[in-house]
Order: C-alpha cells, then structure tokens, then sequence
C-alpha cells in the first residue's frame, strides 16, 4: 500500500515511497514539479489551481456564501494571495492563468470569478454553457468581461462531448508529452445544477487527476430559470454509463464530487475512480455564521462519504489526521443539533476543513507524489459559532 507522508507548509516536503518515506526539509524553495494541484481553502467552496512547468489553469472560482461578509471576505483575499503566491515562481507567466474552467454557476464555484479575472489575465474561459443558477450573476459578469477582454469563451454542452471526452487545449507548446485536459461532461439542461457539471480529467506521464464539480448520486429539486429544464438522469449514473467500460474515470488524485455530500458519490463511481488520494474542499466544520450556506449547515463532509472514500482510496497518510465529519445537516429546520464527530484517518484522504490549503505535486518523471498542507483556517469569531447545543438524551 503506497503511504503518504506531510508536514506543514513550507518546513517539510515528504514524498511517497513504496518503502518508506523521506522528509526533506527545503525552506521556501519548493522544489520543481511536472504538476502540482493546489486545492485552495476557500471555505464551503471550490477553487483549484493545476500548475504545470508550462502553465497554470484553475479550475472554479468559489467562495464561501458569506465571503461578501466581513467574517468571509478573509478567503476572497486568500484566493488571491494564494494565487500570487503560485505566480511568484513563475515571473515569466506574466499572472497568466492558460484556462479558467467553471464546473456549473453555483456560487459556491462562481463567487470570486470576477476577482480572477481583474487580478490576473486569463486566455480562456470554459463553463457549462448554462444560463441559470446561484452564480450566474457572478457568471454573466464574467462572460461580458470575456467578451471586452477578447478572452477566449467555451461553452461546453454535453451533446459535444464524445464516447472518449472533450479535449481542450489550454495550454502552449502541445506535442506527445504535453499534459491532456479532457472534459467528460458539459450542460444538460437538468432542473439540478449541480446534474450539469463539467468533469474535468486531467493526464500527464506522472499522474491522472479526476474533478467532478458538484455531481450528484440524484436529480432533486425544482428551478425557477426562465429556460426550460428537464429532470436528469444523475450525473454519477450518466458518467459510470458513460466511461464505466474505460479507464477515463480512473485517477491517481480525485476531488470528491459535491463537498463529500451524502449524495455526491456512489459506490460505483469510487470503485471506478479507485484514487490513491482524495480531497475534498468544505467549510470549517464549526463555522455556522454569518446567514447561511455553511458546511456546518450542510453537514458537509458527511461520514457516510467519507468511509466510502475511505475504502477506495488506496493510499494512505502518516501521521493520520483527526478528521471532523458530520452524521446529519443543521438546517433551519433541523429538529435536532448533530455537532460534528472527530475520527481518525489513516488513509490518504484530505479535507481544507482539516488541513487548509493542499498541494499535490509530482515531479517529473515520478508516480511518486509530494503532498503538503498549511493549516490555514481562519478564525471564528464568537458570533458564528453554532447558537444551538445538542439535546443530550434522557437515559431510559
């Protein structure tokens, strides 16, 4: 079993052996890699970075709800300094991202596009064509900066994709080695957004990297888009038809569908996808404020996706992590109050809610990756911290 070892950002990068591990202390020189993933703790949200030695493509732009509040606008300009950060190895990039991949307009993936798009140049935009959902005002906004910018636009729709995906090429200097961005989803139309995410795969001679944006396990939920909707057969079913008779949905780094929602995997889908690592972005499990749309809220990362991605996650981390995860939401609605629970994981599954910001790199040439965290979480202040205590039961 292929065991993966980190310590905090920047003391110590470990790097996975099949028989053991080395720490290699480096300071601030991170040492050079063919890709790296950078998975940006920006709370109940998404936003990825893919670093390539020829180029950066991000892959969403969220926030969490609440990042236009003061107590959330600390990840707004985590993004951005993150982001910069990146780019200060790169002076010759110019802060210039090759492609922007929205995997479908909720704001929890939309947020914090326009942040993107004034604070560095983007060649290409991609999203899913879609003209409804939470951030499409966020996503509007960015389109008819395409549009002034002459920035490249895609919109992927899922008729274009074919039996072996939809290559885009963002990146400059193709040729046999080149990393492979190919797209195995686009818009359908569903009443559910997140039934209309853009699945991203990404392969290079190192690694094969699996997104798949907020894909459900079910198509619930009704719309108000003036553009006429269909109830869809669920993402998860569609890819497994799809790709299930392929190898294009197994990968070596998967992002977990859906903030590790109860209905953002099937067993099927993580037996196909069989990751030696796995992450999933979600908010401070103890963040409950302000408004809404929390992981907290949300009960997200739920237990039951996690000791799914437990058993298909076939590599494992040292020290194990003390992981909160949630058995139920906390909704307005909710009768009772169901804190998160601790538990302990050895397998290489990671969460921003744990471990901050993550970086996956390979270097070239190397199976064997690099995985470092920072621990950053920002603190919660009093006010948006969870109001209501779990009703202790009575003993019978």
């Amino acid at each position: 079993m292929l065991r993966y070892t980190h310590e905090s950002m920047p003391k110590c990068r470990a790097r996975l052996s099949l028989i053991g591990f080395l720490c290699v202390f480096i300071g601030n020189s991170p040492a050079w890699s063919q890709v790296a993933v950078h998975y940006i703790n920006v709370g109940q949200a998404a936003a990825a970075l893919v670093e390539f030695d020829s180029g950066l493509i991000m892959i969403d732009a969220g926030g969490e709800a609440t990042s236009d509040q003061p107590s959330g606008e600390v990840y707004r300009q985590h993004l951005i300094d993150y982001t910069n950060g990146v780019f200060a190895k790169h002076p010759a990039w110019n802060k210039t991202i090759e492609g922007l991949i929205i995997s479908h307009p909720h704001i929890d993936h939309t947020m914090l596009i326009m942040d993107v798009l004034k604070n560095f140049t983007v060649h290409t935009l991609v999203d899913n064509g879609a003209e409804c959902g939470s951030g499409m005002p966020d996503l509007k906004k960015a389109r008819a900066w395409a549009t002034q910018n002459h920035i490249s636009y895609l919109a992927i729709r899922d008729a274009s994709i074919h039996a072996a995906g939809y290559p885009v090429h963002l990146l400059e200097n193709p040729g046999p080695d080149a990393p492979q961005v190919l797209l195995l989803s686009g818009g359908r139309g569903c009443l559910n957004p997140n039934n209309d995410s853009i699945t991203v795969r990404i392969v290079t001679k190192e690694a094969s990297i699996l997104f798949a944006g907020d894909a459900e396990s079910e198509d619930t939920g009704a719309s108000k888009c003036p553009v006429s909707l269909a109830k869809c057969v669920p993402e998860m079913s569609m890819l497994e038809t799809r790709y299930g008779n392929t190898d294009l949905l197994k990968a070596d780094l998967y992002l977990e569908a859906h903030h590790g929602s109860p209905n953002g995997f099937t067993p099927e889908f993580l037996s196909a996808v069989a990751p030696s690592i796995s992450v999933i972005s979600a908010g401070d499990p103890l963040r409950a404020g302000p408004e809404q749309f929390h992981g907290y809220e949300y009960g997200h990362p739920r237990d039951i996706a996690v000791n799914e991605l437990i058993k298909d996650t076939t590599g494992t981390r040292t020290p194990p992590v003390a992981a909160s995860v949630f058995s139920a939401a906390n909704t307005a609605t909710s009768k009772n109050v169901t804190p998160p629970k601790t538990v302990s994981i050895d397998k290489a599954v990671y969460c921003t809610c744990w471990d901050g910001d993550i970086k996956v790199a390979y270097a070239a040439g190397s199976h064997e990756p690099t995985v470092t965290t920072d621990s950053f979480r920002p603190p919660v202040k009093p006010q948006d911290l969870p109001k209501k205590k779990a009703t202790t039961k009575s003993k019978p």
